[in-house]
């Protein structure tokens, strides 16, 4: 059965009007594999198998970071395009900001008003 993630990947192929085999070649994978990533009978692809599947399926950019958190929901892990952004070391602080509003129990309310401090950032620049 699909999780999120597959059947996230088979409504933007389905959409798209695209078949499996040119999706798989382009991931250089089999369409069996790429078939059993959609049924959800296997994981979703690592960082690279992401970032190629959202080429061959011409997502735009929050198309490719709801996938990417998808990916990330179905593997139980942070979404994949984020690590190197967390754990760059020259900005130890976004981990201490996590840890601060995870301890804090803060919510959706909260990053709500991050952004539009990031958003405010953005577009001062």
């Amino acid at each position: 059965m699909a999780g999120e993630f597959g059947a996230f990947i088979a409504q933007k192929r389905l959409e798209k009007d695209m078949r499996l085999k040119p999706i798989a070649e382009q991931l250089g994978v089999s369409v069996t594999y790429l078939s059993d990533i959609i049924k959800g009978r296997r994981n979703p692809p690592d960082i690279d198998g992401l970032a190629a599947l959202a080429d061959a399926l011409n997502l735009g950019e929050e198309e490719r970071d709801e996938m990417f958190d998808l990916a990330g929901r179905e593997r139980k892990q942070v979404s994949p395009d984020l690590p190197e952004y967390i754990m760059d070391e020259d900005i130890p602080t976004a981990r201490v900001a996590l840890r601060r509003a995870r301890n804090n129990k803060l919510g959706d309310d909260f990053w709500q008003e991050v952004n539009k401090i990031i958003d405010r950032r953005k577009g001062g620049n």
